[in-house]
């Protein structure tokens, strides 16, 4: 209390709350930045996940494999503070705050790490001293994985719907990355065949990884290849009857709608027997953004920072309409941003 009445007779009662209230309301947006750079050091080095595998380590296991002491226990120590770990006796826990942020939300850390290299030369590509994608690039592997993360809670449930619904038995999807899309809708039809295809060589020996150690393996392919290129895939799985793209489309928009149209009409007379099943981004108005701004502002933040176009479900529709194909089916869910489509 006298250190109170101090600091209040040095600045006065109303400069000293002004002043207060003005760290507290800055903290959050700080600590923001602490806590991601925190949790990603632990995602990338692997103690995050060894930590929430066990119900308490010593730390000292945790730096086998070359991790400083030090910089782990000042990690961990702020991370105790903030209630996300406890650190007793040279051990440390997970507690319930951090096992609930990496369930669902960790697709949520895991996208915004794959951007850090673009915030990392964001000063660089303001100034113009530094171009994407020529100088900077996302982290590929960590797009995969926090996309497939987020995409488990309800873009996969609803393109698994669509395809069980339509009776589906092989499916082609574009944009493969990890595998997650397959995984799940495998798992929801086990008499689903399926093949994916990525452009991005670690991608693709990334996924084949995660495909040994799956029991879907006998059921899924995966292969690297272009998507814009695949007259020998047409001939080789002429039985392909369901083509997928969650997610994938978009990425190409910076060349033009033409680049998408002309895709979509390769592959509806490369692959005559399938439908396509598109999940896709669907912009959401600033004003709207602004009223009530939820994750798609950042979401919109990275997309533009690296020359990938958003467009909205109507510009969707009309792409669709180009490339000759009619909507068999269509659900736009406005209050997350994203539409889903099947088309012949």
């Amino acid at each position: 209390m006298n250190q109170a009445l101090e600091i209040i007779r040095l600045l006065g009662l109303s400069k000293a709350i002004r002043v207060k209230k003005r760290f507290d309301q800055a903290l959050p947006h700080v600590r923001g930045y602490a806590i991601c750079s925190c949790l990603w050091a632990l995602l990338e080095t692997g103690a995050l996940d060894k930590l929430l595998e066990a119900d308490g380590l010593a730390i000292e296991s945790l730096t086998v494999g070359g991790l400083d002491r030090h910089v782990l226990e000042s990690i961990l120590s702020y991370m105790d503070g903030l209630g996300l770990v406890r650190v007793e006796g040279g051990r440390a826990a997970v507690l319930p705050k951090l096992r609930r942020l990496m369930d669902e939300p960790r697709g949520f850390f895991e996208l915004t790490y794959a951007y850090a290299p673009v915030f990392n030369r964001l000063r660089d590509l303001l100034s113009g001293q530094a171009k994407y994608p020529r100088d900077v690039q996302r982290l590929g592997k960590y797009v995969g994985r926090g996309s497939g993360q987020l995409c488990r809670t309800l873009p996969y449930p609803i393109m698994a719907d669509m395809i069980k619904r339509h009776g589906a038995r092989l499916v082609l999807d574009l944009g493969c990355g990890d595998l997650a899309f397959l995984f799940f809708a495998c798992e929801a039809m086990p008499a689903l065949r399926a093949v994916g295809i990525d452009i991005d060589g670690p991608t693709v020996a990334y996924a084949k990884e995660v495909l040994a150690a799956s029991p879907c393996r006998e059921r899924i392919d995966v292969r690297q290849a272009d998507m814009f290129d695949l007259a020998t895939m047409a001939r080789e799985q002429p039985d392909v009857d369901a083509i997928t793209a969650v997610d994938t489309y978009h990425e190409y928009l910076i060349q033009g709608q033409h680049k998408i149209v002309g895709l979509l009409s390769d592959l509806r007379r490369q692959f005559p027997r399938a439908l396509l099943y598109v999940g896709e981004f669907c912009k959401q108005p600033h004003d709207k953004l602004r009223r009530r701004p939820t994750a798609f502002l950042e979401h919109h933040l990275y997309h533009d920072l690296t020359n990938q176009v958003i467009v909205d479900a109507a510009a969707w529709r009309r792409m669709f309409a180009a490339a000759g194909l009619a909507i068999l089916e269509e659900k736009v869910f406005d209050m997350v941003g994203h539409g889903y489509f099947v088309l012949r």
